[in-house]
């Protein structure tokens, strides 16, 4: 299995498919995986996996032209009435699409192009539990997928903001340097590379001698997922790496100009 950091620099954004079913060692695998993972903030949230073709009956789940010959779905859902819980479920999604990216699978964050009606009807919600992101799962067409390794920095998918753009010093408007970054200059760079809806990166960080303060900025609708996804990559990279610490809530940390606080990294 590839490093955590290897993966999330090997991630893209991946639409067109074989339609080759997944195999069955690669199937079971992603079962159990996605079995194994849990709300990382104490909420609840699971992911399904839904084949397109169960025995010998189709199953119709529209995508709006975007993804083409993807034999399966992953769907995220979280209980609304969780704290956290869209941004932990997203935390949990973007760990099952890199270990995906592990295997050599593609696959792509999908908040808007989709028929939620048909997903909903395979995912027997509750009450309480939403359905806002899905993603296909498969293995991508050669010809659009460029052979990456990981220094290739090809492999985003757009641009991605300056280091000091999203990454601060004590407060807002003090841009944090990797260098001041110290050893955890790669978790944020691992941050930066984070996929987000339309590349708007509405992560936001503040470092103090407390920790780390996440924020995320009101400038879009998937704000608490893209921040999921850039906390994964975060607390994951900093695990790889040996960096102690945990995400802990803390009272009344002050809001940023236009952001809001997440949670916090205390080491």
């Amino acid at each position: 299995m590839n490093s955590v950091i290897e993966q999330i620099r090997l991630r893209r954004s991946v639409r067109a498919f074989t339609g080759e079913p997944l195999q069955a060692r690669h199937e079971s695998a992603l079962l159990e995986y996605i079995a194994g993972l849990s709300h990382p903030f104490g909420g609840k949230a699971r992911i399904e996996y839904l084949p397109l073709h169960m025995g010998s009956a189709p199953v119709r789940l529209g995508t709006y032209g975007v993804i083409s010959g993807a034999p399966a779905f992953l769907a995220m859902i979280y209980d609304n009435s969780s704290a956290l819980g869209k941004t932990g479920a997203s935390y949990m999604f973007e760990q099952a699409l890199l270990y995906c990216t592990d295997m050599g699978l593609g696959s792509c964050w999908l908040g808007g192009a989709f028929s939620r009606s048909n997903f909903k009807k395979l995912c027997n919600l509750s009450p309480t539990e939403r359905l806002p992101i899905v993603s296909p799962v498969g293995y991508p067409v050669a010809k659009a997928v460029k052979p990456p390794t990981p220094a290739d920095p090809a492999l985003m998918d757009r641009p991605r903001k300056p280091f000091g753009a999203t990454f601060f010093s004590g407060s807002f408007g003090n841009p944090l340097t990797p260098e001041a970054a110290g050893s955890y200059a790669t978790p944020f760079e691992m941050v930066r590379l984070a996929p987000s809806a339309n590349n708007m990166q509405p992560w936001r960080v503040v470092a103090d001698a407390a920790g780390f303060h996440f924020y995320k900025t009101f400038s879009f609708g998937f704000a608490s997922v893209d921040a999921g996804i850039a906390l994964c990559h975060f607390e994951q990279t900093c695990r790889e790496l040996g960096l102690s610490g945990s995400f802990k809530a803390l009272g009344a940390y002050p809001e940023g100009r236009n952001a809001a606080y997440v949670i916090s990294w205390v080491r």
